[in-house]
């Protein structure tokens, strides 16, 4: 009875088990597709990536980092992959194992799969185990120590198998680092795991270790619990050093993370503690020649897509020699004493803390340099400041130079246009009126001429006189008579007048009162100006309507000429040939006023003036008295 109720425990304790790797396997698969098949174009290949522990286990995470920036880098290929967190160190029983292959032939049996990776020993011994879950698939081994290299090649996946391989040379060179550190070391710590694949990891440092025993001791602390470890190393022997390999399971059969263990190892030990991968680096191994899982997983994409587009595994051989890098703790440098001279040539050193010449070095050379420029500075600001001056005072008389020329350029051409007028309406318009008259004469004296003929004399004497009040136009154009003779309202509606008739555009004047006394520079810049804008209007803006706006505001004349026409940018007025802007600027500059231009495409355009008014006597002597 007790053995049929120990069968029974047995029995439940078995189906317990399997349900319970079926449900943790399916939580475990993730970054997994649909396993049903699909089409597929002809460069599309699919990887199922078998990792031996779970995805946030650290050596998963860097194998995984590599794999992908491995394949980013393909073109040519669309690699598509499934990966699969087997967590094989906790399910280590044979029926657990039978499920897992069970589940993955389910899931990938018509899933067209074109390659499998496995990484890491314990992948590797499930694929050699099942060798028919993936039938006639090439397999790469990712992470596998040298020392089971041999056995690999002779499993059952022989022919279709090829590695990326862990050196054991780098072992060595791990176990020689440490000895040239601490010559005068007489103990050497080994620790590992009692998981089988603690063990095949553990051999090559055990095979270096026991060919040195001659030179030191070896302490082998593999195989028990964790708290004996530890308890161990709290007791270690002076000139002591301690090699760590990896711990997944422990004599007591609790499952840990090597990292996890190292870090309490460290706590307790004060030996230099010497470890052969990557992912040891900061908790607590000094460093050497360290196994990189990313590169190797970097290495293994390399490998798999060489196998995609048509290599075998047997022309593919072992590769992986060059995964390891050469990194060191500086802290850990620091707390064991070993010099930094000792290091090889191309180790890089991590986690090294700042001195205060590495924190305040920019501050340091800042102040040095502020301190050592600071006298030429001081002289040649003291230099730019004369030159300056100097160049102030040189660009001051040129620019008084300059508005005096201007100046003298517009009386001068005022002067000019004035007796270009009074030569066209004293001399050419008078003789032209004579001869209208004579022709005149002429068309009366011809009554016994032919009709024709008179005709002709009629439309002669009718073209002479238009001719006549053009030149006429012209002269007051060139030189307004009216603006002296009328004053500027006058002057400025009469302008506006002719050009409305002229242009048959209409042109709007708002005048308000205006003072009597309008200095004539004053009121001929300001005519010049709107008849200048009226010209530019005519020629440029095809405006529909005009605006002339005038007035006193205090001691100013404001201006203003408005259209609707198409408008222009002011900024690209300054680079066209024409020279309307810049005159009438120029013009209101020598009465010492202020132009504005406000415009934009399609927009119109509005044209502002200010030119100062002269205070009348009284106002001056009411500001005296004030």
């Amino acid at each position: 009875m007790h053995r049929n109720i120990l069968n029974f425990c047995s029995f439940s304790l078995i189906t317990f088990s399997l349900c319970l790797a079926v449900l943790l396997f399916t939580g475990m698969a993730s970054s997994v597709q649909a396993a049903e098949p699909l089409l597929r174009g002809d460069n599309e290949k699919r990887i199922v990536v078998l990792y031996s522990v779970t995805r946030d286990f650290p050596a998963t995470e860097d194998v995984e980092k590599g794999l992908t920036e491995g394949f980013a880098n393909e073109k040519r290929l669309a690699v598509q992959v499934f990966s699969e967190y087997l967590d094989l160190s906790r399910f280590r029983d044979r029926q657990q194992r039978k499920a897992l292959a069970d589940l993955l032939r389910q899931r990938y049996g018509d899933a067209q799969i074109d390659l499998v990776i496995g990484v890491d020993v314990p992948a590797a011994t499930f694929l050699m185990e099942n060798e028919t879950l993936f039938p006639n698939l090439p397999v790469l081994l990712c992470s596998i120590p040298e020392t089971l290299q041999e056995r690999v090649l002779a499993s059952s996946l022989r022919g279709r198998v090829t590695t990326i391989i862990e050196p054991s040379s780098v072992t060595r060179g791990l176990v020689e680092s440490a000895l040239r550190f601490k010559p005068k070391t007489t103990h050497a710590v080994l620790i590992s795991g009692s998981y089988e694949y603690d063990q095949v990891r553990t051999a090559a440092l055990r095979q270096t270790l026991e060919a040195m025993q001659d030179k030191v001791e070896l302490l082998d602390f593999t195989g028990l619990s964790l708290g004996e470890i530890l308890e161990r190393c709290e007791r270690l022997p002076p000139d002591t050093v301690i090699f760590f390999s990896t711990l997944f399971v422990d004599a007591n059969g609790r499952s840990f993370v090597p990292r996890s263990v190292l870090q309490s190892l460290a706590a307790h030990a004060e030996a230099p503690i010497f470890g052969p991968y990557e992912m040891y680096m900061g908790s607590g191994i000094v460093g050497g020649p360290l196994i990189s899982l990313r590169l190797q997983g970097k290495k293994a994409a390399e490998v798999a897509l060489r196998l995609l587009q048509g290599q075998t595994p047997q022309d593919a051989p072992p590769a992986g020699t060059d995964t390891y890098l050469s990194l060191y703790d500086w802290r850990q440098l620091q707390s064991h004493a070993i010099d930094e001279s000792l290091l090889p040539p191309a180790s890089t050193v991590l986690f090294r803390e700042a001195t205060i010449w590495d924190l305040y070095k920019h501050y340091i050379i800042g102040v040095a340099l502020l301190l050592a420029l600071q006298s030429m500075l001081i002289i040649g600001l003291v230099f730019n400041l004369q030159q300056r001056k100097k160049a102030q005072a040189a660009l001051s008389d040129s620019q008084r130079e300059l508005q005096t020329l201007a100046g003298r350029l517009i009386s001068s051409q005022e002067e000019e246009l004035s007796r270009l007028s009074r030569e066209f309406h004293d001399d050419y318009a008078q003789r032209l009126a004579a001869v209208a008259i004579e022709t005149g004469t002429l068309e009366l004296q011809a009554t016994g001429i032919e009709a024709p003929v008179r005709e002709r004399i009629g439309h002669i004497k009718e073209q002479l006189i238009n001719l006549s009040d053009d030149v006429h136009a012209l002269s007051r154009e060139l030189h307004p008579a009216i603006l002296k003779d009328l004053g500027l309202e006058r002057a400025v509606r009469s302008l506006c007048l002719n050009f409305s008739d002229r242009e048959s555009l209409p042109v709007t004047c708002h005048m308000n009162e205006l003072p009597d006394d309008i200095p004539l520079d004053t009121a001929l810049c300001v005519y010049r100006v709107i008849q200048e804008g009226l010209r530019n209007i005519a020629k440029h803006a095809h405006a529909r309507h005009v605006d002339i706006f005038l007035k006193r505001s205090g001691h100013h004349l404001l201006a203003t000429i408005e259209d609707d026409g198409a408008g222009f940018e002011p900024k690209c007025a300054r680079h066209t040939p024409g020279i309307g802007l810049a005159s009438m600027r120029e013009r209101v500059q020598y009465v010492q006023g202020e132009f504005t231009i406000q415009s934009a495409p399609g927009q119109g355009t509005a044209v502002d003036l200010s030119v100062p008014l002269p205070r009348r006597e009284h106002e001056k002597t009411a500001n005296t008295a004030g």
